[in-house]
């Protein structure tokens, strides 16, 4: 895996660690040196251009800024243009972005679709400016959040899968080779946070009130439906079955969210699902189906 996106992993991981009492040494935290690492050697390297720079840039501005705005319009204003720029991001339709590919055509199961998997930074950016900048610190019981997560977790892989097989477009086949061990963490870092991030911490809080009017148990319930019903619209183009798996498995992340207060919750309940999909059923489907 070329250097930078390596440093783009880490710095991911890096997001994640609360920061010690007193703050990091010279109040620099080590996400931000991995990533400017990484941003420095991609720009080197050619996969990073003057727009792209430009949007990541941006990106991390309107991040931080949405947070301490007061204003109730110009929250509004703020959350549309971040949302705006991160949706366009997630989705590669910013300019200046060279991802290479990590995986081309490859079949992991026999009988299974061939499956390309590239190294995104635009959406792995995503993930960590949501990450770091928008995530409520933790709080509250940690036994009980794994808990939560864990439970949502199996009774979530349990009825997408199980639906999955049973519409006929997966089937069992465990497996293990070297094609999964690099798909596995660049989904887990690059795919799985950067989703989980923007649809828990930007469309599931705005919809539950944290960026303005009342938080409710309604409310809050209704963020849960919504967030996970645009989470299957966003996979609509791999069809209405995939759909319906991503906003089941959307429900469950959600859910998770919901009740831990943990962006880490709906992310193990999101990639439980993928992980185990890769692991121990046909990835990504059956060909044909």
């Amino acid at each position: 895996m070329p250097v930078p996106f390596v440093l783009l992993l880490l710095s991911v991981v890096a997001g994640c660690l609360p920061p010690p009492r007193g703050g990091w040494p010279g109040q620099v935290p080590p996400w931000a040196l991995l990533y400017g690492a990484a941003v420095a050697m991609a720009w080197n390297k050619g996969w990073l251009q003057p727009p792209a720079m430009a949007a990541l840039a941006a990106l991390f501005m309107l991040a931080a800024a949405l947070p301490r705005a007061q204003n109730r319009a110009v929250v509004l204003v703020l959350w549309l243009a971040l949302a705006g720029l991160c949706a366009a991001l997630a989705l590669h339709r910013v300019p200046g972005f060279s991802n290479p590919v990590l995986l081309d055509g490859v079949r992991l199961s026999a009988g299974a679709r061939p499956f390309t998997q590239y190294l995104n930074f635009d959406k792995g950016s995503v993930g960590l400016a949501l990450l770091v900048l928008l995530a409520a610190p933790a709080s509250g019981d940690r036994r009980r959040a794994m808990g939560v997560a864990s439970a949502t977790a199996l009774a979530t892989v349990a009825l997408v899968l199980g639906l999955a097989w049973w519409l006929g477009m997966v089937r069992p086949d465990l497996k293990w080779n070297l094609p999964l061990a690099l798909f596995l963490p660049v989904n887990l870092l690059l795919t799985c946070v950067a989703e989980e991030a923007l649809f828990r911490l930007l469309v599931q809080d705005a919809l539950a009130g944290r960026f303005g009017g009342r938080a409710s148990a309604a409310r809050t319930a209704a963020a849960v439906l919504l967030s996970a019903a645009l989470f299957g619209l966003a996979h609509l183009a791999g069809g209405p079955r995939m759909a319906l798996l991503a906003g089941l498995t959307g429900l469950g992340a959600a859910l998770a969210y919901a009740l831990t207060g943990r962006l880490g919750a709906a992310v193990c309940v999101h990639f439980a699902v993928n992980a185990v999909h890769a692991l121990a059923f046909t990835y990504p489907a059956l060909a044909g189906r």
